[in-house]
Parts: structure tokens; sequence; C-alpha cells
């Protein structure tokens, strides 16, 4: 790839990591309120912060990544993400339920059009990276049209849907471990390993993943009252997935300077909170099967936890590796604003879990603002690096 052609990419992912930024901004501050107990948001709000960061900054961001490791794309494709995504999300926030149907529906052709993208590239590439990111953009895909025809439903009367289906269970639990996961995966495969081939355990890692998570979304739609029996293969698919994983890529992830400001430190702590979201997650499981007669309310402060152990500690941390990792060319003195912030927003987000698990107000008032704050700090030096810099990161695979 020139030079110019590496611009140019970079330009274009670029765009996309900052309209992210803004919709994440959003997510941080509804946070921070909440966190702090400040203010009783009503639903819109919440589901606003929900989707502002999962498929604002998270989506957003996750589709920025793949088009630098594919190292091409659609300029029309990325354009209409940035417009439909703020969109969806501003229909939340609006509580109009055809506003979330119509600009689903075109969120969802587009989604159409990346999932096309997507597969193109990991059968052109044949690399574990691109198949496991690929795999995760499959889950967006199917997750996203569950979503979209829930929001159809809503809006219409009309029954899409079998009778007693979970549909927001199939919904959310997609969309995070099947798809965010999944994806994180494929970047730290990427940025610690390096893998060009198929390694089989890789192999077997990512599509026991992507399998589960494709199992249980069938299982919730079709046959609710099945979800208890396939419980015990669901669990064993994500236990080889993050036993793999610990064995394959955390040993080396975590080799590196843990005062150094650079991206690698924050890919290290997105490979363990990997390790941590998954352990969360599978304890939940666990929990169920034992005693399937409680309520599923009961199960909430441990889904809460996981789920954020996931976007922030995973998911967060990873995205910013890869934006400093585009502005790699870029040294502007806030080496002690980076500390800072790495180091408070991850020790906010251990605390604000343990609040989160063990429903301790206090931790959580402590652990959201401090967090809150610190992410603000690194999206602004995010920013501030990736206009400044001549994105010559965006040439290195």
């Amino acid at each position: 790839m020139s030079m110019a052609q590496a611009g140019d990419l970079g330009r274009q992912v670029r765009s996309l990591y900052l309209v992210a930024i803004a919709l994440f901004v959003v997510t941080i501050v509804i946070g921070i309120v909440n966190g702090l107990d400040l203010y009783e948001f009503d639903r819109n709000q919440l589901l606003t912060h929900v989707h502002s960061g999962t498929v604002g900054w998270l989506s957003l961001g996750i589709i920025a990544s793949a088009i630098w490791m594919r190292g091409s794309a659609s300029r029309t494709m990325a354009l209409a993400f940035a417009i439909l995504i703020p969109a969806y999300v501003l229909a939340f926030y609006s509580g109009n339920l055809p506003a979330r149907a119509v600009t689903g529906v075109a969120l969802l052709l587009a989604m159409a059009w990346l999932f096309v993208w997507a597969w193109r590239w990991a059968i052109s590439d044949r690399s574990l990276p691109a198949l496991a990111v690929t795999l995760g953009i499959t889950s967006f895909f199917y997750g996203g049209i569950i979503g979209v025809l829930f929001q159809v439903q809503l809006a219409t009367g009309a029954t899409l849907f079998p009778e007693g289906a979970d549909i927001v269970g199939a919904h959310a639990g997609t969309m995070t471990f099947a798809y965010l996961i999944l994806a994180a995966m494929g970047f730290l495969e990427w940025r610690v390993r390096a893998t060009t081939g198929m390694p089989i355990l890789g192999l077997v890692q990512i599509v026991a993943l992507f399998g589960g998570g494709a199992l249980l979304a069938v299982v919730s739609i079709f046959a609710p009252d099945q979800v208890q029996a396939i419980g015990g293969i669901y669990l064993l698919v994500e236990l080889v997935a993050v036993v793999l994983f610990a064995i394959r890529i955390l040993p080396s992830a975590v080799r590196t300077d843990w005062m150094a400001d650079g991206a690698a430190r924050f890919i290290a702590t997105s490979s363990l909170f990997v390790i941590v979201a998954m352990a969360l997650y599978i304890y939940l499981v666990m929990s169920f099967l034992a005693d399937p007669t409680q309520p599923f309310e009961d199960f909430f402060p441990i889904l809460f936890a996981s789920d954020h152990a996931a976007y922030i500690g995973v998911m967060t941390n990873v995205l910013i590796a890869l934006m400093l990792g585009l502005a790699a060319d870029r040294a502007d003195g806030r080496g002690i604003l980076t500390q800072a912030g790495y180091w408070v927003m991850n020790l906010g987000l251990i605390t604000f879990l343990v609040g989160l698990a063990t429903e301790t107000s206090i931790l959580k008032q402590i652990g959201a603002p401090s967090m809150g704050i610190a992410l603000l700090v690194l999206l602004a030096i995010s920013v501030t690096r990736l206009r400044v810099s001549d994105l010559s990161g965006a040439g290195s695979r």
C-alpha cells in the first residue's frame, strides 16, 4: 500500500472513529449521572445510553477497525453507517416507535451490505483475524435482524415472532459475546500474534463462540422452553472458547511494559477483561442452570457486570489501542494524562463492576464517575492525535 493510499484509508477510518467517539460521549454522560444517582432516567433515555454505546461507539469502532484491517472499503458504505447509526440512536431518544422502525430498517440494509463485504474479505484473506471479525459481524447482522424486527413489531402491532419467543434475550445475548467478544478476539489476534493463517486451536476457539451464540439465539426465539436444556452445551462451548483464548493469546498480550504510554497495555488489559467478562457470564449461566426457578431479575447484577466488562474492559480498551496505533506517529506530550486516564479508567471500571455484582451503591458511585471522566480524557487525547496525525499507521497490518 502506498503512502497516499494509506493516508486516504486512514482518513476514512478516522472519520468513523470520530463519529463513534461523539456518540460515546452521550453514553458516558448518561452513565456518570446514572451511576451517581443524580437523576432518574426514563426508559427511552436508558435505551439511548445502551444504543449510543453498543451500536454507536462499539459498532462504528468495529466497522472502522475492520476497514483498517482489510485495507479498503466503500466510502459510500462507511458514510451510510456514519449517518444511519446516529439517526437510529436519536430515534431511541425520541421514544417514537415508527422512527425507530424506519431508521432500524434502513440501518439493517447497511448491515446487510457490511455482512457481504466482510465475507468477501474473509474468503479472500483466509486468516483467523479476518474470520473472527467476520463472524462477529455476522452475529451483529442476525442480532440486528432480531432487534429491528422487534422495533417494527412494536411500531405496527404485527406479530413477527413465534408466541413466547424470548426476543430481548436473543437480541441482547447475541450482541455481547457472539458479536463484541468475537470481534475483539479478531482484533487481538491481529495485534498480538499477527496471525496470517488458520491455526486449528484458534479456529476451534472462534467457531465455538460463534456457534454457541447462534444456537442460543435460535433456541430463544423458536424454542424458549428448551433454553435450559441446551444450557449445558452453551456452557461447554463458552468454556472451550475462553480456555483456548487464555492459552493462545493472553500470555503474549500481558508481556508488555505496563507503564509505557502506548497501545500495548490497552491491548493487554482488553485481553484480561475477555477472561473476566466470560468468567462472569459463565458463572451466570451456571447459576441459572443450578436453579432455573429463581427469578431472572436476581441474576441482573452479575449480568450487568459481565456486560460492562465486555463493553468497557474488552472493547473500549481495544478500540482505544487501535486509535492510538492508527496515530502512532503522534507524540503530543500528554503522557501524564494518558497514564492517569488509563489507570483511573480501568481501576474505576473494576470498582464499578464490584459495585454492580454486589449491589453496593457507594462502589458504583465511585466507579462510574471516575471511569467516565477518565474515558473523556482518553477520548480527547485520541481525537487530538487522530486529527493531527498523518495516519501512517493505516499502512500497517
